[in-house]
């Protein structure tokens, strides 16, 4: 009996070891996060980040051009960025503000003139999913046509201070990075100054 409760005992202990070495913990401090990323990525740089906001990817969600505040490389892709972050300021918003807001993103993205089959930088809306639990949208788009064409993933998590938002683009056969991106940020653990 007393065996069978340590070989038990090792077995939890490394599958917990595992799981914990194939992703890694970043915390952002100023916007107040943390989020899992596998462990080969990094943090993005300044300059990475100013490089990311000169590539100008048609985003989902319209507004003033983007201020990313973060993000993360996977350097064996070796196409800059995989995800971005952005902080949007406001106030808390209701569950109901929650569900209007959510209905006019997805009627706004089926309606927009980046939804133009003619247009080359078109944004397609593939896919969306709310989160009830954790106060996150998800947005899965396809940008471009043919051989130029990327999937993105938008992630808008709502917080008791604004809005945090997350992008990441990639081929569209690389399921991997897919997985990884959707992952770490339905994983995302906000700081009780910023959680809803």
């Amino acid at each position: 009996m007393r065996n069978s409760i340590i070989v038990v005992a090792l077995c939890a202990f490394f599958l917990c070891a595992s799981s914990a070495v194939a992703s890694l913990p970043h915390y952002n401090s100023d916007i107040g996060y943390t989020i899992w990323l596998p462990k080969h990525w990094t943090v993005a740089s300044s300059s990475d980040l100013e490089i990311a906001e000169g590539a100008c990817k048609p985003l989902p969600v319209q507004g003033l051009m983007p201020n990313w505040e973060a993000g993360y490389i996977n350097p064996d892709s070796g196409r800059g960025c995989r995800l971005l972050v952005e902080a949007k300021p406001g106030r808390k918003m209701r569950p109901a503000d929650i569900s209007n807001f959510n209905n006019f993103i997805v009627r706004s993205l089926k309606r927009s003139p980046l939804h133009d089959a003619d247009n080359p930088g078109c944004v397609t809306l593939k896919n969306a999913t709310y989160f009830r639990d954790k106060k996150i949208l998800r947005l899965e788009t396809e940008v471009g046509r043919g051989e130029q064409a990327m999937l993105g993933l938008t992630y808008i998590v709502y917080t008791r201070k604004g809005m945090l938002t997350f992008v990441g683009y990639f081929d569209p056969a690389d399921e991997q990075t897919q997985e990884a991106i959707d992952k770490a940020v339905l994983s995302l653990y906000l700081d009780d100054t910023v959680r809803y």
